[in-house]
């Protein structure tokens, strides 16, 4: 098993650094073509377009994944499905453009939300296309169609941007990259949907799928109740300020668990009976995030000023406190966004389906305390809390429910790097103390660098890389 997933993470690691490194600088040049208004209209939009693509999804996705019965004839029929459901759900999303231009009384959004659902009706028609291929284990193939795909939204996007078509650059740089994707997952899987529909076919995946489903519908709800109340109670700018540190507060979970969570569920599905296998290499997953994760936290807080300034420029200040704050949660999205995986590859989409729901919760609950503050700053300090008591929970029922272990096992990956981050974060205030400001690229290259020493040391010192080095070069079961 353990050789599917070291070479599934080796190409979506390419892919997706490749693709990470193309948005960084199609970000940066969007950034200083576009104004905090433009990113926060758009974010309002993008939070509605997420609701309607999680019900165009359906937790069809991952089941398809999941089911190893599906036919041919099964994937035709469920590929018809997806396309139909998505049309359907475009053209709603298309009428309710008034609607959404009335609640935030702004007439722009009409034609802003009606350009959107293009981008539904793309995003949509790719879900079964994209779950076949992640199911065949075609991470090269995925990876190289992902770095295409956005790399032609990016071009598009900033020649848009610097012909001065605002916030319809940003629904460009989304529409092109799913029109691209479905062409290359067409060839590439020479799929075409059955022109006729068959219950049976849906039938074989919806009790997964429905729990699934569950689950993405109250998750949303817990990860954008935050951007529909500071859309609506501060206004876009304060938004689009907000916006830009929470993207920068997920960035390295896209980057190093964008290169995992595709690749554990086509995985660990082969070991779905094994609950023993399964949660002894969770737990060695854990434990490289957490040695990552938890010293990277520290990192981006001390030096949250400087990235934001690095990579979108000065005008987005605003966004540089709220960041400091979200970034010392970052251990906790990247390993939380892993345990997902683990519940579909036991088939415990019902706890999955609870975990979302306790996660909704304590989210919305510190989004509208946080709101009633009624700045960026108490937002981001009540959230954290709000992350924190999430990993609590969720983490103690996935070890006790599901994996039959306890939460100890759990917080014993913790100690060392928790000990890593310390020392770091003694000798980053130290640096900040005596060491003077030499602009943000320059603070950053000797930051950065002392990062990477001390973490590095750090893993050698506390004997860490035989771990790494068990993991991703040789497998003892020999699976």
């Amino acid at each position: 098993m353990i050789q599917y997933l070291r070479s599934g993470v080796i190409f979506t690691a390419i892919g997706k650094y490749s693709n990470v490194l193309i948005q960084l600088v199609i970000n940066a040049v969007l950034s200083r073509l576009l104004n905090p208004y433009d990113y926060g209209v758009v974010s309002v939009i993008q939070v509605f377009l997420l609701f309607f693509t999680t019900l165009a999804d359906a937790g069809l996705s991952p089941a398809i994944i999941q089911n190893k019965t599906l036919t041919e004839y099964d994937n035709r029929v469920l590929f018809t499905y997806s396309i139909i459901l998505s049309v359907i759900l475009g053209a709603i999303f298309a009428l309710l453009s008034p609607a959404v231009a009335w609640f935030y009384q702004d007439s722009q959004y009409v034609p802003l939300t009606l350009a959107m659902s293009l981008v539904l009706i793309a995003q949509g028609v790719n879900m079964v296309p994209n779950a076949l291929m992640d199911k065949a284990k075609r991470f090269k193939e995925v990876n190289i169609r992902l770095v295409i795909a956005n790399m032609c939204g990016g071009v598009a996007g900033i020649i848009c941007a610097f012909c001065g078509m605002g916030a319809y650059a940003l629904i460009i740089s989304f529409l092109v990259p799913p029109i691209i994707a479905f062409v290359l997952n067409l060839w590439l899987l020479r799929i075409r949907p059955s022109r006729h529909t068959d219950r049976r076919s849906l039938d074989k995946i919806w009790k997964f799928a429905k729990s699934q489903f569950g689950f993405n519908f109250v998750n949303y709800f817990s990860r954008n109740t935050d951007k529909i109340l500071v859309g609506r109670w501060m206004g876009p700018a304060a938004l689009g300020n907000y916006a830009k540190s929470y993207q920068l507060l997920m960035m390295p979970n896209q980057v190093l668990m964008g290169v995992l969570n595709p690749v554990l569920l086509p995985v660990l599905s082969d070991y779905q009976d094994d609950v023993a296998y399964v949660r002894d290499t969770y737990m060695k997953i854990v434990r490289i995030l957490a040695l990552i994760g938890v010293p990277l936290s520290v990192f981006l807080c001390f030096e949250s000023r400087d990235i934001v300034f690095f990579l979108y420029g000065d005008q987005w200040t605003e966004a540089v406190i709220p960041f400091a704050i979200l970034a010392l949660t970052v251990w906790i999205q990247m390993t939380l966004s892993s345990t997902g995986a683990i519940f579909q590859t036991l088939g415990q989409t019902r706890y999955l389906f609870m975990n979302g729901c306790i996660t909704a919760v304590l989210l919305i609950s510190a989004t509208i305390v946080g709101c009633l503050f009624g700045n960026l700053v108490s937002l981001a300090i009540s959230l954290s809390v709000g992350f924190l008591l999430n990993f609590i929970v969720i983490y103690w029922m996935m070890m006790v429910k599901t994996l039959h272990s306890s939460f100890g096992i759990l917080l014993k990956q913790f100690i060392k790097p928790t000990i890593i981050a310390i020392l770091l974060a003694i000798v980053m205030y130290v640096m900040k103390l005596f060491i003077p400001d030499y602009g943000a690229f320059v603070n950053l290259v000797i930051y950065t660098f002392v990062f990477a020493i001390i973490l590095f040391a750090m893993i050698f010192a506390l004997g860490e890389w035989r771990m790494f080095y068990r993991f991703l070069v040789k497998d003892k079961k020999g699976k």
